[in-house]
């Protein structure tokens, strides 16, 4: 049954990146301008209608829509993203050299919003209406409402122009993470932390607990396992949810900190209206959403077994007469 579902999981991860892909496809199509005036700098230089009627020939675009298209698919079946109308160099390539800076900035950012703020959230709700809480409750309100872009121009003028302690733009070294980490960090965790405080708080409040310290368990494993482990699973679900605005976010943080990502290289190519590498990006961030969602649904039934029951339950529910199908 598990390889059932994750049969059905990959087709329906297939079935989306198709349709992504035509409505990527359809805009890019829909899109003002013309991608062979971007190549041949028509405007800037005088360049004769041959030289721009054989360039739409070598690069496709001389064929009809349904073409170029049905070839376009026909490319990604076999997982050829097509060639830069701007470098010449597959799409692939470019996205292997691109992807990492990336991937490491919001791997990291997650990475710091778990670490900030399940402790913050915990130790709110431990000091429920009291000093602390109020404090974090405050400075919360304060940094969820700061735009990450806002955030880093703040950070390079404090730590790269006044205090010249880290660098403000590229990607050479690990200091060259520090300050778009924590812009996109910031705002994403006075979230999480106000979201894992009311979880705490509820379940602290539930029967659950009231049952366990009835059976004389400890407070340990009630945090542990009553609380902690069942507080996780909407954090979990929603921070899968939001991979797509977080990877979305790090094309404002990749632009203003001058790092070499995805982010950069995706407005670059909307600019030069490099429609291969448009596309190829796009599905590359709806298949990095997809697995994300995948993996953290994953999670959540190692979290709540519960939930694991009832699919099973779910799937034994439904046995055959021989007059008709009765759920139980």
């Amino acid at each position: 049954m598990r390889i059932k579902q994750l049969l059905m999981s990959l087709i329906q991860m297939m079935v989306v990146l198709w349709i992504l892909s035509t409505i990527t496809f359809i805009l890019m199509k829909l899109t003002p301008g013309d991608p062979v005036n971007a190549i041949l700098h028509v405007g800037e230089s005088n360049v004769s209608q041959t030289s721009i009627n054989e360039t739409k020939e070598a690069l496709g675009l001389n064929q009809s829509i349904f073409q170029q298209y049905f070839e376009w698919l026909a490319q990604i079946v076999r997982l050829d993203f097509g060639t830069s109308y701007q470098t010449g160099e597959p799409v692939i390539q470019e996205l292997l050299f691109y992807t990492p800076p990336t991937l490491t900035i919001a791997g990291l950012t997650v990475i710091c919003v778990l670490i900030a703020a399940l402790p913050l959230g915990v130790i709110a709700a431990f000091h429920y209406q009291k000093s602390l809480d109020r404090m974090i409750r405050v400075g919360t309100s304060m940094t969820v409402s700061i735009p990450s872009f806002f955030l880093g121009i703040i950070l390079i003028y404090v730590f790269a122009t006044r205090l010249n302690v880290l660098p403000s733009s590229g990607f050479d070294s690990p200091f060259h993470i520090v300050l778009p980490v924590i812009a996109m960090s910031v705002g994403m965790s006075a979230y999480y932390v106000r979201l894992m405080r009311s979880n705490v708080i509820d379940l602290y409040q539930s029967r659950e607990v009231e049952a366990s310290r009835l059976r004389g368990m400890s407070e340990r494993y009630i945090f542990l396992y009553d609380v902690l482990k069942p507080s996780l699973v909407p954090v979990v679900t929603i921070l899968g949810m939001s991979v797509g605005s977080l990877i979305g976010g790090t094309v404002v943080i990749e632009n203003l900190f001058g790092i070499p990502g995805v982010g950069q290289f995706l407005v670059d190519s909307i600019r030069a209206r490099d429609y291969p590498v448009i596309q190829g990006v796009v599905l590359m961030i709806g298949l990095f959403v997809m697995v994300a969602n995948f993996l953290s649904d994953m999670l959540i039934l190692w979290l709540d077994p519960k939930q694991r029951y009832q699919n099973h339950r779910k799937n034994k529910a439904k046995i055959k007469t021989p007059d008709r199908e009765v759920t139980l």
